[in-house]
């Protein structure tokens, strides 16, 4: 009896030893389970890591304890500890990203095999490292605009632009403050800009560079150029060359102003010319000054706009000779030879310099002849250079001369008709000869274009055809030049635009009339117009980007047209990405989220608040927000969502400029399956036990919760808690009814409540066949009685010997190799575990 006892114990306990050993392999099979919120992690942001256990890669919603946990490398990603998770069985890990790259998060817990976590950092294309700085205009002429603007935009390390998400001071500075004056010594391009611009003054010749520089980006800087360029020149004619030395006799000295090029050009400014005679054969000396016999009434002045500027001359009675005319151009203006003087008279001489400052001579004969008052004689048209301003201009003078090419006086007021081949091309004005003189400035109003063939008809006693030469300063000298003053336009944002003229040189110039600078209609982008003031030399205007691309705007402003190819800058957002938990849980919060991809599949900062629509084909088993939001320097956001009911739901996303985007969801519950066992039926007064076993996905779920509720019986004693197998027991006593009905409730361990009830018959004739099955069943789940115990002891003897010692010893082999497996096991994890 004795011996029976003890080996009923030793077997009883051989049977623990291989169930703790069993049990505790079991648990080394748990896992760890992750999500990483965001999905694409973006550097210098912070993110979630969530962990949670998995048991045969099934949830098991149980919290982790004693986790620990770091990063292989803390220059990519560190991990800053745990926050709150606002779940009974998921853990919220805080880490921290700083450069781009890829680093793993170590993972380990007692009970779970230890786990590497690999997570990519993207780098951010919406991070400004470095300045860029644009100049216009780069080159100028110390004698043109002596004005220009500049740009700092922020910019990432491929050198685009992006806007910034903080005020950022600029501090700016000049290589050589003699050649170019700044505006500011400082600007700031303010949060979420990506540029700020300022100003500038040249003041001498030379080339010097400014400097932009921040204390976290790479400084930037943009050269200046001022040349001294060949000086603009002025062009001298004397018409007509020969008078008569009557006090009413009059000639005209006109001075024309052409460009470093030597084209016709428009003066920047109002140039005046002073203009004397000498007698070169008269004895000068200090003490007997000569009375001058010719003199200009007025010096020549060429206004600003203008391209040419005229005086007239006088005699006095009695002059006969030869005289010089001699003009000084201001500084900065050289003199250019004239052309060959025509005259009837041989005697007729002209001489110049080409020296800056100094003075050009022209002779002019004055006869001594006396003549009549003639009206019926020819007059003679002396035509001038012409530029195709579009406007009137003075093209030439007229005259009146007899037969042998002297001058005469007009006897009366004469009206001189001259007509034009092309009055398209030059329309001349009507021309009267007052009664008393003998020359008048003749004007026209001249085209925009050159024509391929023009002739003046002079309607006279003895008509004259002239030829004009006529010059374009649109296409040959000045033009529009018209820029954005950014290096890169970024896409969806304003920009700034400069607008100049420049001679044929490139030099700056300035604008001779009030005119607007206007943009033609483009789907791309818009250009603010503005207004132009006569001698204004630079116009610093708006555009605005409507969409993104590439396109070319037309402008005009006064008579000239000009364009620029535009194209915006940045990576279109190609996918709205949503990240959520697989599976979702039923009656759980699980937080989605959302971020907008470029086209590569890189994670992206929106440059603008970006509203996404969200539908779901099922809102009775998930419901969600219509619609959310990423503001504008964000590049994800979250939001909560509890699923109402299991099944499978689609869920897409709408957005302006963004493709469909659709997810399938699978929505599963998180409750155990339970199931009872109890006797078919039972008989009044006679004791049973009834079990209920909770599982997840097959596998036993130990320490939940269980309350019962019977009808029909008494309970006599019954267990709070499933065990180790997921069991739970309950003694009952029937009473003397029809039926027991027993209702069990499973909770706890972050499981949804699982509910589950049966019920048997009460035989009142006491007969059951089934009775001592259910009753040897529900005894052999509670207790072993001695006798039951000596049967199963029997069952291991065969043919006589007693195969018990066996069986032990077979089982503590088993045992130990499981134990030395699990050993093996742990020895590898905790190798590549890294403690905090």
């Amino acid at each position: 009896m004795i011996f029976i006892g003890l080996r009923t114990i030793f077997l009883i306990l051989i049977v623990l030893a291989s169930l703790s050993v069993m049990k505790s392999y079991a648990e080394e099979d748990n896992s760890f389970g992750v999500r990483i919120i965001p999905q694409k992690l973006i550097e210098n942001s912070n993110g979630i890591l969530q962990v949670y256990a998995l048991h045969n890669d099934h949830i098991f919603p149980q919290k982790i304890e004693n986790m620990i946990f770091s990063s292989t490398d803390s220059s990519i990603l560190q991990v800053i500890g745990i926050v709150d998770s606002n779940s009974d069985f998921i853990t919220n890990i805080k880490i921290k990203t700083s450069n781009p790259g890829t680093a793993k998060i170590e993972l380990g817990a007692p009970g779970f095999i230890s786990k590497e976590v690999p997570i990519t950092v993207y780098g951010n294309t919406n991070n400004p490292t470095k300045l860029l700085v644009k100049s216009l205009p780069s080159t100028f002429s110390i004698r043109g605009s002596h004005v220009g603007y500049f740009t700092v935009e922020t910019a990432n390390n491929d050198g685009n632009p992006v806007a910034t998400n903080k005020d950022i001071m600029i501090n700016l500075a000049v290589a050589d403050s003699r050649v170019l004056t700044l505006s500011n010594t400082q600007i700031i391009i303010k949060a979420g800009e990506y540029y700020s611009s300022s100003k500038f003054e040249i003041n001498e010749v030379g080339t010097t560079e400014i400097f932009a520089s921040s204390d976290s980006l790479e400084s930037a800087s943009t050269t200046i150029t001022i040349n001294q360029v060949s000086s603009p020149s002025i062009q001298m004619y004397m018409y007509p060359t020969k008078i008569n030395n009557y006090a009413a006799s009059i000639s005209y000295v006109i001075a024309q102003l052409r460009d470093s090029s030597g084209v016709l050009s428009p003066a920047k400014e109002d140039i005046t010319i002073p203009v004397s005679f000498v007698d070169p054969n008269a004895n000068l000396t200090n003490s007997s000054p000569v009375i001058p016999y010719v003199e200009a009434n007025v010096p020549i002045t060429i206004k600003k706009g203008s391209y040419w500027g005229y005086t007239n001359v006088a005699v006095r009675v009695g002059a006969n000779g030869t005289y010089d005319a001699t003009i000084s151009p201001p500084n900065g203006y050289t003199i250019s030879a004239p052309t060959q003087l025509t005259t009837s008279t041989t005697s007729v001489t002209s001489s110049t310099t080409s020296t800056t400052g100094y003075t050009s001579t022209a002779s002019i004969q004055l006869n001594t002849v006396t003549t009549r008052l003639y009206d019926d004689k020819s007059a003679r048209l002396d035509i001038l250079p012409i530029l195709a301003t579009g406007k009137d201009e003075l093209i030439g003078i007229l005259h009146l001369e007899d037969t042998n090419g002297n001058p005469i006086i007009a006897s009366r007021d004469l009206q001189i008709e001259i007509d034009s081949s092309d009055p398209s091309a030059l329309t001349v004005d009507k021309v009267i000869l007052n009664k008393g003189s003998g020359a008048v400035p003749v004007f026209g109003q001249v085209g925009t274009s050159i024509p391929s063939s023009l002739t003046l008809h002079v309607v006279t006693y003895n008509d004259q055809t002239v030829s004009p030469t006529i010059l374009l300063p649109s296409s040959n000298s000045v033009t529009l030049s018209v820029e954005p003053l950014v290096s890169k336009i970024l896409s969806h944002s304003s920009f700034p635009v400069l607008a100049y003229l420049k001679d044929s040189s490139g030099v700056p110039t300035y604008f001779t009339s009030d005119s607007n600078l206007e943009s033609l209609a483009n789907d791309y982008f818009s250009i603010q117009k503005s207004v132009i003031n006569k001698g204004d030399s630079i116009i610093l205007t708006n555009g605005t980007v409507i969409k993104d691309g590439t396109s070319t705007v037309n402008l005009i402003a006064e008579d000239y047209q000009s364009s620029m190819s535009l194209q915006t800058i940045g990576t279109s957002s190609e996918q709205a990405l949503l990240d959520y938990s697989e599976p979702a849980l039923q009656n759980i919060p699980n937080t989605m989220m959302v971020q907008i991809l470029d086209s590569n599949s890189n994670p992206e900062f929106v440059q603008k608040d970006t509203t996404l629509n969200l539908v779901s084909s099922n809102k009775t088993i998930l419901a969600l927000p219509e619609n959310i939001t990423i503001s504008r320097g964000q590049y994800y956001t979250t939001f909560p969502v509890t699923p109402n009911a299991i099944g499978t739901a689609q869920v897409s996303i709408i957005a302006d400029d963004l493709p469909l985007s659709t997810y399938t969801i699978q929505v599963e519950d998180l409750s155990p399956t339970l199931s009872i066992v109890m006797p078919n039926s039972t008989l009044p007064g006679e004791t049973f036990i009834a079990t209920v076993t909770a599982e997840d996905h097959g596998d036993p779920v130990k320490n939940m919760k269980i309350q019962w509720k019977v009808n029909g019986a008494t309970v006599q004693n019954s267990d709070s808690v499933t065990n180790q197998d997921g069991i739970a027991n309950i003694s009952l006593v029937p009473n003397s009814g029809y039926a027991v009905t027993l209702y069990t409730n499973a909770s706890g361990l972050g499981y949804i409540s699982g509910h589950i009830s049966k019920s048997i018959p009460i035989n009142s004739t006491g007969i059951d066949t089934n009775s001592s099955n259910t009753n040897a069943t529900s005894i052999a789940k509670s207790n072993l009685s001695q006798s039951g115990i000596q049967s199963i002891l029997k069952l291991f003897k065969v043919n006589g010997m007693d195969t018990l010692p066996i069986v032990v010893l077979s089982t503590i082999a088993i045992g130990g190799i499981l134990i030395k497996k699990n050993s093996l096991l742990s020895g590898k994890k905790a190798q590549t575990r890294t403690r905090i």
